[in-house]
């Protein structure tokens, strides 16, 4: 029988300016677990992405990371506490505040090389789906 069973997936994310990039998901509380030449690998909670030292802005502006979190609003706080314009010389914003959509809460925002991610929190009242069995549906 054969196996195809995945063991994970892992994106590799452009960065316009490498370093800004690196130290803009170390501020979010990434870790550098690995590198390799022009490329450095960041997780947090068993999840993970390269960062790599290559940008292609239309590549870039079109990235999309969803990350699934227990508390939206600690990240929120944690984000603000970041101070996005001073930190990172206005490259990373703030695109959305937490708000209620899709059976959920949710923010985004950009990285400093526009990168798009969107946090999702699944509300505790919405019949037991996942984000997962959502996304699925379509």
């Amino acid at each position: 029988m054969t196996n195809l069973k995945v063991e994970a997936l892992t994106p590799f994310v452009p960065a316009r300016n490498f370093e800004v990039s690196s130290r803009f998901y170390r501020d979010l509380g990434f870790s550098q677990v690995a590198s390799i030449e022009k490329a450095v690998r960041f997780e947090r909670d068993g999840s993970g992405f390269w960062l790599q030292d290559y940008y292609v802005e239309e590549w870039a502006g079109n990235f999309m990371f969803c990350l699934y979190v227990q508390d939206l609003e600690a990240w929120w706080s944690h984000i603000r506490a970041m101070r996005f314009n001073d930190a990172y010389g206005g490259t990373a914003r703030v695109i959305a505040e937490p708000h209620t959509q899709e059976g959920g809460r949710m923010m985004q925002f950009s990285d400093p090389s526009g990168v798009l991610w969107h946090l999702r929190q699944k509300l505790e009242h919405w019949s037991g789906k996942t984000w997962i069995d959502v996304e699925r549906r379509v």
